[in-house]
């Protein structure tokens, strides 16, 4: 049978089964308007006959055939008949929510450091959660070196700045020097403890280590912090 929303004029092909005898309460799937559907007019109804027992004769015996319908409307969603809520379906999108709002969490604190540095005023919320603004907040630049003289001896001395580009104060780390040779194998390290143990946010400070007698097979070089 075919039935109609009386709200939007939508129309749906439902089983006559799926109504019943006695009728029941459906919804438009279209605009949820909600309606009881009387049931098919040739659906068979049982009657009480003189004798009590219980007859079933056809309804459409009395009544004139229906008028045919006209086509449904190209795109109609069926059924109109409301479904019951699945259970199932609803705990499975309360986990992928949950799984969501966990893979959110871990994303922002693994990936902290690049989040920082596109958006610098994303580390006040890291300093309200209680969560250490990363290393990589500081910065080496202007990393220069050249061969000089140490207690008469000959030396190697590397200059450079260290800045703080958070929003709070951090511990300086230690600065690590690698030496390498032509091959561009480590041949040697040393490391470098600045004075101050702590630089401000949005300070500078720069530093100069020396190592005397450094080896002749050193080629270049490699500033950077120390884990």
């Amino acid at each position: 049978m075919i039935l109609t929303c009386s709200s939007c004029a939508t129309r749906f092909l439902v089983d006559a089964a799926a109504i019943g005898p006695t009728g029941r309460q459906v919804r438009c799937a279209r605009c949820q308007h909600g309606w009881f559907q009387e049931p098919a007019v040739d659906l068979p109804r049982s009657v009480q006959s003189e004798t009590g027992m219980a007859q079933t004769i056809p309804r459409d015996m009395p009544e004139p055939p229906p008028a045919r319908p006209t086509p449904l409307r190209r795109g109609a969603n069926l059924p109109a008949i409301p479904r019951k809520p699945n259970r199932m379906v609803g705990l499975l999108s309360w986990g992928a929510l949950v799984l969501f709002v966990v893979a959110l969490l871990g994303g922002g604190y693994a990936f902290r450091d690049q989040i920082m540095r596109a958006w610098p005023q994303s580390a006040k919320l890291y300093t309200l959660l209680g969560l250490e603004l990363p290393i990589s907040q500081l910065r080496l630049t202007d990393v220069s070196f050249a061969n000089s003289t140490l207690q008469g001896r000959p030396a190697l001395t590397v200059k450079g700045t260290i800045s703080n580009g958070g929003l709070r104060a951090v511990t300086t780390p230690l600065v690590l020097v690698k030496l390498r040779n032509a091959a561009g194998r480590d041949i040697f390290q040393w490391t470098y403890q600045l004075p101050d143990p702590m630089l401000d946010p949005g300070a500078k400070v720069q530093f100069e280590t020396s190592l005397a007698d450094p080896p002749a097979e050193a080629r270049n070089l490699e500033v950077t912090f120390a884990p």
